[in-house]
């Protein structure tokens, strides 16, 4: 059976294509879109002329999906649209739209589906918590193993706190107050030639946030990664024992691999 799911959130709207092998899922496709709901209804309380850019977003990545096909499709909206006084009416169009109920998610479902899904791949014996931070809340979850024990939602997110603390590109003034801080040393202030022993050191990342990231990843793939790229010739037990190392230079332990 191949599964189709679309995710309104309060900064994106995703869709995750799947087949069912065996009882479990394995991704076909993924397709995101970002209409940033959260900070229109935190401002206003309601999603208002954002409704035309999320019904857009709706219609583009169900397009991309259908390539795919699917024999079920199941949708929910999260936050925003929990907390937008217009989010009935606009969970009716997005349903329209899809030709399938949208569910507006509780807060206490959210915080047990994101528990589920991470659960399925990384929980480990031991009491553990999982934190799931999202465009306006924030999930919580302390668990024992598979158990969910209990949670909580902060109402705060991504996108909200973005939106109202920051600005892009940043102001001037925001740029005299920041810090970039390396080996304790504020490398903005740092003269031409100091400068330029510094970029012999550091070089810039781009990672792509939605693979990086990824939480049907584990632990152990998300930390080796570099190594699977840059030394691809190590045997499985060396691959294991260095990215154990790197846990525990951080203070993680190896358990968790």
């Amino acid at each position: 059976m191949r599964l189709a799911a679309l995710d309104i959130g309060s900064n994106t709207v995703h869709v995750l294509v799947a087949d069912v092998v065996r009882g479990e899922l394995e991704d076909v496709a993924h397709y995101v879109e970002m209409p940033e709901l959260g900070p229109q209804v935190a401002r206003s309380g309601t999603i208002g002329s954002r409704a035309r850019v999320a019904l857009r977003a709706v219609r583009k990545v169900l397009a991309a999906a259908k390539t795919h096909g699917c024999d079920q499709l199941i949708a929910g909206a999260t936050q925003a649209v929990r907390q937008a006084s217009d989010g009935p009416a606009f969970v009716r169009q997005v349903s329209e739209v899809l030709g399938v109920p949208v569910r507006i998610i509780p807060s206490r479902r959210e915080a047990a589906l994101s528990f589920l899904g991470a659960a399925s791949r990384h929980a480990i014996r031991r009491e553990w918590a999982l934190v799931d931070l999202g465009g306006a809340s924030t999930e919580v979850v302390i668990a024992r193993g598979k158990e969910m024990l209990r949670s909580a939602t902060l109402s705060i997110g991504s996108g909200v706190l973005a939106d109202r603390y920051l600005s892009d590109p940043p102001r001037l003034e925001e740029r005299a107050r920041g810090q970039v801080l390396f080996a304790g040393q504020d490398i903005l202030a740092l003269p031409p030639d100091a400068m330029r022993d510094v970029r012999r050191t550091v070089q810039i990342i781009f990672q792509d946030p939605f693979s990086s990231l990824n939480p049907r990843f584990t632990v152990q793939e998300l930390v080796g990664e570099g190594l699977r790229v840059h030394e691809p010739a190590l045997t499985a037990a060396v691959y294991q024992r260095r990215i154990a190392e790197v846990l525990e230079e951080v203070g993680l332990s190896a358990t968790m691999l």
